[in-house]
């Protein structure tokens, strides 16, 4: 039998405490966190120290937290959770990446506050998500550390907790260059989007060429009749190659910019940088897929 904490109404109300009084400042003072039920409850799944249940909009808290642990290092942890910005959560929640963004960036921010006082001379244990890898090989804390090096501590807080438009922006950049660059059908329904008018082939080839950089294989997917081969895996070694090349050449001319285009998580980011790569594509890319004549 392993000993365990008990926790108290004290510790939500410590968690709260010191996530405002690090943190307060970028934080709306009409934030609907302030009007959150917060209780210590049995009902939470086994091993589950605390949980924040936005639709319900309550932080939960076990009456049993392990020894190296404290009952309010997490309840720190999910009122981060609760204070999010609505806007940060709502433009990033829908990309594959969005659990490793949101748990790194809560876990990185939470260990940022003071560390509780400890009756026992028990250390305190990493958190468990630490333990959670990307294909990268970063830990899902680690890369939102890499976020916050990239832009700034302000930037980051005013977009996790002011929800900022412009620093939104500036994190999803930061983070399309940061976690693994996959394929997306989102991806390939934006760049049908961005190329309606004109550039739909140019910007169909620098995708496949920006993940083929990446290590990535071509999808499979249909071109959505933006190249003239049924799907993007249908391309030849030789047009593919020069396509990788190509796609090199426009990321050394654009920078973060041609990474959002294709890897950002925030959608108002990502068709903002589309518009911007096609330009840049249209005065530079070669078509690499002839035309079947």
């Amino acid at each position: 039998m392993s000993l365990k904490h008990r926790s108290s109404q004290n510790d939500l109300d410590q968690g709260n405490r010191t996530v405002l009084e690090r943190y307060g400042a970028y934080i709306p003072k009409d934030s609907n966190c302030f009007k959150a039920k917060a209780d210590v409850t049995h009902d939470l799944p086994p091993g589950v120290a605390g949980q924040w249940n936005v639709k319900t909009r309550q932080v939960k808290l076990n009456t049993n937290i392990a020894l190296e642990s404290h009952p309010a290092e997490v309840a720190g942890h999910e009122f981060i959770h609760c204070y999010t910005h609505p806007e940060f959560r709502g433009r990033h929640i829908d990309h594959r990446h969005w659990k490793a963004l949101n748990e790194g960036l809560a876990t990185h921010l939470t260990e940022k506050l003071p560390t509780p006082k400890r009756l026992l001379p028990i250390p305190l244990a990493k958190d468990r998500y630490h333990g959670f890898k990307l294909a990268t090989g970063d830990s899902w804390p680690a890369a939102a550390k890499r976020i916050e090096g990239a832009v700034g501590e302000d930037t980051l807080l005013k977009a996790f907790f002011g929800g900022d438009d412009d620093a939104i922006s500036e994190v999803a950049k930061a983070a399309a260059q940061i976690y693994p660059r996959l394929a997306s059908s989102r991806t390939e329904q934006e760049l049908y989007r961005a190329g309606m008018m004109r550039g739909s082939q140019q910007l169909a080839e620098c995708y496949a060429g920006a993940l083929l950089a990446s290590g990535q294989p071509l999808p499979e997917s249909w071109s959505r009749n933006m190249l003239p081969v049924f799907s993007f895996s249908d391309m030849q070694p030789e047009q593919a190659k020069k396509a990788q090349l190509q796609a090199e050449q426009s990321q050394e001319r654009m920078g973060i910019i041609f990474d959002a285009a294709f890897f950002s998580p925030d959608l108002k980011t990502q068709r903002q940088a589309l518009g911007m790569l096609r330009e840049d594509l249209l005065m530079h890319w070669e078509n690499v897929v002839p035309d079947k004549g």
